[in-house]
């Protein structure tokens, strides 16, 4: 049986574009788009969405303990032609 989450767990939504490989790009890109400054690359898509939100959650962690305010995009970054969204819960 899954046991839930304490309540005191923040929970953040982490919004990510990503790109699968081209020939100008020959592996998945994946784009924070609500928070600036995040893009990781990966063979698969699984492995550059674990590094965004890896990256993600490292960077709302330290904002949160510092018990300072989180930088969130005021306008999430749209994605671009060919981009697709991934949208996932990421508990500190």
């Amino acid at each position: 049986m899954i046991q839930p989450l304490p309540a005191n767990v923040p929970v953040f939504n982490c919004v990510v574009h990503v790109a699968a490989p081209s020939g100008a790009e020959p592996q998945f890109v994946a784009r924070v788009a609500n928070l600036a400054g995040i893009e990781t690359r990966g063979r698969t898509e699984r492995e550059a969405l674990s590094q965004a939100v890896a990256a993600f959650k490292a960077a709302v962690a330290a904002k949160h303990a510092a018990g300072e305010a989180i930088p969130w995009l005021v306008e999430p970054i749209p994605p671009l032609p060919g981009q697709f969204t991934r949208l996932i819960a990421v508990h500190l």
